[in-house]
């Protein structure tokens, strides 16, 4: 019994998962610095996690450490990270030199909680169906990710960037265009079961 518990043990704890872990662990941390107003560290977390992110993803694949748990954990590692940072940077409370505009959050938020409702639908009307990330997915994390670096980056060095409503815009649009192209694959997964 105790052979096979080390067994998933070693299954689930592999390094991908750790990192993953980690990364979850990094977002209370990153919250609590901007909370603090320590944005050159809560930078500093940021781009650690982004770092965890790209480390955990290329070893999973090339050591063969992809897990039921690490497809669970990953997402939701990038999700709690991304959502909590520009909800953070979005508090006009926080009196930071550049703030990500409410819209913004709204149609991160409203996207993210669109997907799932269109993922459990088309799971509960056509059985388990694994969701690959689109490249407009992809762009649209990109997006952000370089959203909340520009907003931190200029907050750290006590500057107002007005052209960031460039990116807050290129972000905003791609982010909605990504949630219809789930929508679109979801019906198709849909008709093709049909």
């Amino acid at each position: 019994m105790s052979t096979r518990v080390e067994q998933y043990r070693s299954a689930v704890l592999t390094t991908a998962n750790q990192l993953t872990i980690l990364r979850i662990v990094f977002v209370p941390v990153f919250i609590i610095l901007l909370a603090y107003g320590e944005i050159g560290w809560a930078l500093s977390t940021f781009v650690a996690a982004g770092i965890t992110d790209v480390l955990d993803g290329v070893i999973a694949r090339r050591f063969g450490q992809k897990t039921s748990i690490g497809a669970v954990l990953d997402p939701l590692a990038d999700k709690l990270l991304m959502t909590s940072s520009i909800l953070i940077l979005s508090l006009p409370q926080m009196e930071f030199h550049n703030t990500i505009p409410r819209w913004l959050l709204i149609v991160v938020v409203f996207r993210d909680v669109f997907i799932l409702l269109v993922s459990l639908i088309v799971v509960l009307m056509v059985g388990w169906r694994v969701f690959t990330p689109s490249p407009y997915g992809k762009a649209s994390t990109a997006l952000q990710v370089f959203t909340v670096l520009g907003v931190l980056y200029s907050n750290w060095q006590h500057v107002a960037v007005p052209e960031l409503n460039v990116l807050f815009y290129m972000t905003g649009l791609m982010t909605a265009f990504s949630g219809l192209h789930y929508l679109v694959r979801g019906l198709r997964h849909w008709q093709s079961h049909d």
